[in-house]
């Protein structure tokens, strides 16, 4: 604090109790008359830079109006260090003056740089949000289940995937649910037959081990009909269903509507339902000018187990191509599940980067999505 002798802050009026800093306030001195000497040249630096040649009336009609606003904005400013002067927090000189502060005002603004990242994060959690209200489940009349977001106010991105019936996976569960039910039937038969021969043996060791045998049997056989009975009822509504290509969205409130068209890409795992009966929240999805960097933060939304407007964050790892795909996937370690399918991968800002497609097998939750340049260029968007 060379050059200066203080008894009191300059700008809190409290009794120096450090050469270097306010101990009320948290000023540091020098930094202090630093910004202070600053502050008063800056009118003659603003008045060298605009004043031109052939221009005095301007140069003085400008100075005017400088002189007013500097004198406006030192009386303001000494007003408004007056008044927060009272609320200032910092560690106390003793506990005395703090304890007199805060009995004549106990409303504590907050540091500045807390209100910023407070602003940050609902900003961040704004475009959440935005992006569930334009996210949808897709659902099939033979019971599939997917996502989808809302690319236009009246079309919608999902995987292909989701929206067509796999007679490989129908005729490999027709072919376990009636192998199944001859199973039980044979063991229903042998059951019966033990049944009758229970009934014929006279009483002793041979009866009871027979007796304990039939129980147990009869209680496995009990618990597999259960579940037969699901897969034969969803065997029933399969074969009634699966020629039928109704599809619905459900919206983020609930609502559900039916889907007029559907256009199914050629080349990758994708598809666009039309839906002119509502009107949905679209979804940002410019291409991608810049490359996504590693560890950047993504989040994958959609229905996964059906349970709808569910959100899961991870990071960015690579580009990757998988063997057998032509497409470049984007590789990230957010949680998906089977009902995320055709969900929008997004970022921090709530712009679509990717359509959530597929997970790797006992991979450890390792997520591939398809970039929405793909959906774009295939589509036309």
């Amino acid at each position: 604090m060379a050059g200066y002798t203080l008894n009191k802050c300059p700008k809190c009026s409290h009794p120096i109790m450090s050469e270097t800093e306010c101990g009320f306030c948290g000023i540091v001195f020098e930094k202090y008359f630093q910004a202070e000497a600053k502050r008063k040249t800056e009118p003659e630096q603003i008045t060298i830079v605009i004043k031109e040649p052939g221009n005095k009336g301007l140069v003085l009609i400008v100075s005017v109006l400088f002189i007013i606003a500097v004198g406006a904005a030192v009386y303001f400013e000494r007003r408004s260090r007056a008044a927060s002067a009272p609320v200032v927090i910092a560690p106390p000189v003793s506990g005395i003056h703090h304890d007199k502060v805060l009995n004549e005002k106990t409303e504590i603004p907050a540091p500045p740089l807390m209100i910023q990242a407070e602003d940050k994060s609902v900003s961040e959690g704004e475009h959440i949000q935005k992006a569930l209200e334009g996210t949808v489940s897709v659902k099939t009349a033979w019971g599939g289940i997917g996502s989808g977001f809302f690319i236009d106010s009246h079309s919608v991105i999902t995987n292909k995937h989701v929206v067509t019936f796999d007679d490989s996976r129908f005729d490999s569960f027709r072919n376990r649910t009636e192998t199944n039910r001859r199973i039980i039937e044979l063991e229903t038969e042998k059951l019966n037959d033990l049944k009758r021969k229970f009934r014929d043996t006279p009483e002793g060791p041979a009866r009871e081990q027979l007796r304990i045998i039939i129980e147990r049997n009869e209680a496995e056989i009990s618990k597999v009909l259960s579940y037969q009975k699901n897969n034969e009822e969803t065997l029933d509504k399969i074969n009634s269903r699966k020629s039928s290509s109704s599809v619905k969205i459900v919206m983020a409130d609930g609502r559900e509507f039916r889907v007029e068209s559907i256009s199914k890409s050629s080349t990758h795992d994708l598809a666009l339902l039309k839906v002119y009966s509502v009107s949905g929240q679209v979804l940002d999805h410019g291409s991608t000018d810049q490359p996504l960097q590693p560890g950047q933060r993504v989040y994958a939304i959609g229905s996964p187990m059906g349970l709808n407007s569910t959100v899961t964050s991870g990071i960015f790892s690579a580009y990757r191509k998988i063997a057998g795909k032509d497409t470049t996937y984007l590789q990230f370690d957010a949680a998906i599940n089977p009902g995320n399918s055709g969900g929008p991968l997004i970022d921090s800002r709530g712009n679509v980067i990717g359509v959530n497609t597929m997970i790797l097998g006992n991979g450890g939750g390792i997520g591939f999505a398809i970039p929405i340049d793909v959906v774009n260029m295939e589509f036309g968007y």
